[in-house]
């Protein structure tokens, strides 16, 4: 199964302090192009609101909800892909209101297959309202690379995140181990490691900002499961399934 397929997938991530997350989306291959919608939805929990003498006030419930339609294209005769995402977000946190409107656009080129290629693309270009106020967004821009290697049945993905706005630039590096047909192993690590490193222990010195995954597929189901290690060692936990239909 791969992204060219059409496909059913859905998604749980479970974080720190009782947070979750779920997502839904479809993969269709059209005649031209390939279409893929997806949701998302993050539970920050249920909260107590007090005014400033304690009073009482209510219970608010804080929350996120991303809506998204990616399609992207070949172009005829040559190996490039170009790409496009158009996402809704809208956000609740006792008192804000945050709604934006944003496109991602990409492109990315392969050599001799599609596990080595290099690609570029722009993130967060859009508008925003805060408080039913104009925010600005804070665009990205994301250089990535993968490889396949050459002496073992490894692809090596490496993705650079340039935030100009604040000065900010962030490397992620992965790779994919297949095991056999059906099983693959993951690992990633990535710059944060440094911010996140508390030197309390030398494994989570270590293991800090690593994150480690398996991918088990059979017939047209694919299962995949991860967990992300912080430096501090709080972990993210997350399932996802694959249906080709």
């Amino acid at each position: 199964m791969n992204h060219l397929d059409r496909q059913f997938i859905t998604s749980i991530v479970k974080y720190p302090a009782s947070i979750s997350s779920q997502s839904i989306g479809f993969n269709f291959p059209l005649e031209k192009f390939h279409f893929s919608p997806s949701l998302k939805y993050i539970s920050y929990g249920i909260f107590q609101e007090y005014d400033e003498d304690a009073n009482f006030l209510g219970n608010y419930h804080s929350y996120e909800t991303w809506v998204g339609s990616s399609f992207s294209k070949k172009i005829i005769n040559f190996p490039i892909f170009i790409g496009a995402n158009l996402n809704w977000h809208r956000s609740f946190f006792n008192g804000f209101k945050i709604n934006s409107l944003s496109v991602d656009i990409g492109t990315k080129i392969f050599f001799k297959n599609i596990n080595n290629a290099i690609g570029l693309s722009f993130h967060q270009i859009g508008i925003g309202l805060k408080n039913k106020k104009p925010m600005q967004l804070i665009p990205e821009i994301v250089i990535s690379g993968s490889k396949k290697l050459r002496y073992l049945p490894a692809v090596i993905y490496i993705d650079l995140l340039i935030n100009n706005f604040i000065n900010e630039n962030e490397m992620f590096l992965g790779s994919l181990f297949e095991i056999n047909k059906k099983l693959n192993l993951m690992l990633g690590t990535s710059s944060r490691k440094f911010d996140q490193n508390t030197s309390e222990k030398l494994s989570k010195s270590i293991l800090g900002a690593t994150g480690f995954g398996v991918l088990y597929m059979i017939n047209n189901i694919n299962v995949q499961y991860g967990i992300y290690l912080y430096g501090n060692g709080a972990q993210i936990q997350a399932l996802d399934i694959g249906m080709k239909f």
